[in-house]
């Protein structure tokens, strides 16, 4: 009698609890099911200590399962609901060789023996599979329920239970030099109708697959995980997403409400001190100039031309002209790298007509810097600081702007009106300031300034007087991190140019990504193309290496971020360190960076380059989820998440989504140390995590005000240019979420865990695009391919469907908003 307790207790535990932790695991399910054996002749169970939850019984009658569907509760249920009424299913189906069956389909030939005896699965899995069948008839709700199993049902399980004991003798396998889990273990295939053999031979050469599933948002999935209960791959590329869209939202606030307000209102108030000045006998043609700078401007915000005087009349017309067509070159200011199709709103700034009349405008001020060398434009810039500086109310609406732009963006990476202030700074009288002498002394002092770090960049072999001369702009574009690093990895030399455009990679190699080196090296071949390649790298590096500027603006912390997705620890996953991975996760880091160079597009220079509710029934299964567990990643995003709700001070209006992304980072981070510690999630923190597909959404919809998505707002897919060479864009794009899916261990087994992860694009265009535009083009699938070092590792056939059938109608979605 011992004997057969002991080895119905062992049935149980594995037949009716969920995933048990690796083989090399000896740790017992607590409070699940326990079995228990009694003589068929026994009419009540004995009494077992601890009360278990299930006692299961060895008789050849079934009359005891059958009075159970005659209780009140179980026959309004299957009869009024379903129309089911019992009835013994065929006969079971049990191959002469065990060993011919998988490893999963091995576990559902286990788990049917208790489905046939009306056990209710509290694992998703199992209760939607045995749901396909109508003799499925689970007891729920009945505290004295046990399962009745015949002696033979009970010897096919011990037998069932040996060959899974030998399947998982070896849990990991060789791989790759890597020791990967052993993809053969993965229990629930069959939650699929069907996966395509690419991806069952991705997960047992990397234990992950990428499947091009075009999903126009990242939550998608998870919605149709958690009414299938497939369980969550809860990735990076989800927690970053709804953070840049936090962020999107938040500049585009603030931009609207209160930058493009402050710039206006700067240029106006400039204006009436022109006047004042004219009129007290002020340097005409200085001012002249000055009021012919700020009505230029001002036609870009409003579109409505205004008065200029004679001198400026032709001048003001043909850049008017060419501000409206987005097109062309300044006529005002001279510039031969200018052209005005970067005039052309993107990113946000698409959304409204404010949007975009502000981009304009402040794209063009920063555009049109003027020449050092010229008397006529450095008066006139002088005459302007001194405005600026004289007038106090005039000075403090430009402090502001310049001090928030930076706080967004990063520091002014040109000589700007600032420094001309500071030139003049000790002069009180307007006349002064701009006779000979004063104009030889600022002139001498901004030369000597070396603020440039992301320079443009002239063929050696190609004269053009652009590369001789210095700029001073009133407000200047900002320094960005990637910009400098493009700046200092190109070689551009007409058709002798060895390095014309650099690469997104560029950018992780810089910070140590070995894989990003590599691939840009070894695949790409660069170092061979051109032999400074690697030493400029290696001088970057280690200028980098001790870079201590991430908090000091959006743009760098946001990239401080980004990078984390790309870090590896000895503690993580074995499927993480794989070379196949690392790329995913350069994809992930990639990606995030486009959200911030599109963010930031307005602001941050651009490196240039030239030559010339539930029902009555049971109670919902347990869903699973597993967290991307990249743990550095989680630490530096939850400080950024931090840092963010500090910054939103300048607008508090998504102060509310905010706390929610943090809430949400802090379960995905608790949950990642969890499972490195090789433990199982809490069952309120696995609630929680099985609503992250709706949790994002919800977010989403408050960032966006509304309780529906937009239009526009339907689509992911964003673009930015990131880079110019000869009229040529470096074009960074994202475009609809791929899913992945990866063998996790949850519970002891191990399962296929679905995601979603950012598509990644890099190309070369002539053309400057808006998201409008590059949205449609991805709808339309009229689109570049992945970047090389991606194209292996993306699938293009269909994502498998989930064939889960659930018997209570609208059972995922209680409480799922929150």
């Amino acid at each position: 009698m011992k004997y057969l307790v002991i080895t119905l207790i062992s049935i149980l535990t594995l037949a009716c609890s969920p995933e048990k932790k690796e083989s090399k695991s000896t740790d017992s399910i607590p409070k699940e099911p326990v079995a228990k054996q009694e003589p068929e002749t026994s009419p009540e169970p004995e009494k077992v200590e601890e009360a278990p939850k299930l006692t299961v019984v060895v008789s050849n009658s079934k009359e005891e399962l059958k009075r159970y569907y005659d209780l009140p509760h179980i026959n309004e249920f299957y009869e009024y609901q379903m129309e089911m009424q019992y009835s013994e299913p065929d006969e079971l189906q049990v191959p002469e060789d065990l060993s011919q069956l998988s490893y999963g389909d091995l576990r559902l030939l286990r788990n049917e023996v208790f489905a046939r005896n009306g056990y209710l699965f509290s694992d998703g899995f199992l209760r939607g599979y045995f749901n396909r069948f109508k003799w499925y008839m689970p007891i729920f709700d009945v505290d004295t329920f046990r399962v009745v199993m015949s002696r033979e049902e009970q010897d096919l399980v011990n037998a069932i239970l040996t060959e899974e004991a030998k399947r998982k003798e070896e849990t990991l396998v060789g791989a790759n030099e890597t020791d990967l889990y052993h993809a053969d273990l993965v229990t629930n295939a069959r939650q699929f109708k069907f996966v395509h053999r690419d991806i069952l031979t991705d997960l047992a050469e990397n234990n992950f697959s990428i499947v091009n599933a075009k999903r126009q948002m990242p939550f998608y999935v998870y919605d149709q995980n958690a009414y299938q209960y497939i369980p969550h791959y809860i990735t990076i590329d989800l927690y970053l997403y709804i953070l840049h869209k936090y962020f999107s939202c938040f500049l585009e606030k603030l931009d609207q409400n209160y930058m493009s307000k402050k710039l206006i209102n700067l240029l106006t108030e400039v204006l009436k001190e022109v006047d004042v000045m004219k009129q007290s006998g002020g340097n005409q043609e200085s001012l002249g100039w000055v009021e012919m700078y700020c009505k230029t401007a001002l036609y870009a915000a409003y579109g409505t031309p205004m008065e200029v005087s004679l001198e400026y009349a032709n001048i003001y017309q043909a850049e008017i002209n060419s501000i409206s067509a987005e097109s062309g070159a300044p006529s005002f200011i001279s510039n031969s790298t200018v052209n005005y199709s970067e005039l052309k709103p993107r990113g946000h700034y698409t959304k409204t007509d404010e949007l975009k009349k502000y981009f304009r405008t402040f794209k063009w001020i920063s555009l049109n810097g003027v020449d050092l060398s010229d008397d006529k434009q450095l008066e006139g810039m002088i005459s302007l600081a001194y405005i600026i500086k004289s007038r106090p109310q005039v000075y403090k609406i430009y402090k502001n702007y310049v001090s928030t732009m930076e706080k967004l963006a990063g520091q002014e990476d040109n000589v700007s009106i600032r420094d001309v202030i500071q030139a003049i700074e000790k002069i009180e009288d307007y006349n002064q300031a701009i006779a000979s002498a004063s104009l030889s002394s600022v002139r001498s002092q901004l030369s000597s300034l070396n603020k440039e770090r992301i320079a443009k960049v002239f063929g050696k072999d190609f004269y053009m007087p652009e590369s001789e001369i210095k700029r001073v702009y009133f407000l200047s574009s900002t320094y960005s991190i990637s910009g400098e690093i493009f700046s200092k990895l190109i070689h551009v030399n007409g058709n002798k140019s060895k390095r014309p455009f650099p690469r997104g990679l560029d950018v992780p190699a810089v910070f140590g990504n070995e894989t990003a080196e590599k691939i840009v090296v070894d695949e790409y071949k660069d170092a061979e193309l051109w032999a400074d390649y690697q030493p400029r790298l290696r001088q970057l590096q280690n200028q980098f290496d001790v870079f201590e500027g991430w908090e000091g603006n959006y743009g760098a912390n946001a990239l401080n971020t980004a990078l984390a997705a790309t870090t590896e620890k000895a503690t993580y996953p074995t499927f993480m360190k794989t070379d196949a991975y690392n790329r995913k996760e350069l994809s992930t880091m990639l990606s995030s960076w486009t959200h911030v160079k599109h963010d930031l597009i307005l602001y941050q220079e651009k490196p240039y380059a030239a030559e010339a509710g539930q029902g009555g029934g049971p109670e919902p299964p347990k869903h699973y989820s597993y967290v991307e567990p990249n743990l550095a990643f989680w630490h530096q995003a939850i400080k950024f998440t931090k840092w963010l709700k500090s910054f939103s001070g300048l607008d508090g209006t998504h102060s509310d989504e905010l706390q929610r992304i943090l809430d949400v980072g802090l379960d995905l981070q608790t949950a990642a140390k969890i499972q490195i510690e090789g433990k199982d999630l809490p069952e309120e923190l696995n609630v929680k995590l099985s609503r992250i597909g709706a949790r994002i959404e919800y977010i989403l919809l408050g960032l966006l005000e509304t309780d529906h998505l937009p239009e526009r707002e339907k689509s992911m897919a964003l673009i930015a240019d990131v880079y110019s060479y000869n009229g040529t864009n470096l074009n960074v794009a994202v475009g609809h979420a791929d899913d992945i899916y990866v063998v996790v261990p949850i519970k002891g087994e191990y399962h296929m865990a679905r995601g979603s992860v950012f598509s990644y694009y890099e190309f070369t265009d002539p053309t400057i695009y808006n998201d409008e535009e590059w949205k449609k083009m991805v709808g339309e699938e009229n689109i570049k391919k992945r970047p090389k070092w991606m194209v292996p590792l993306i699938n293009n056939i269909p994502s498998p469907k989930g064939q889960m059938e659930f018997r209570y109608p609208g059972h995922w979605m209680q409480g799922y908003y929150y």
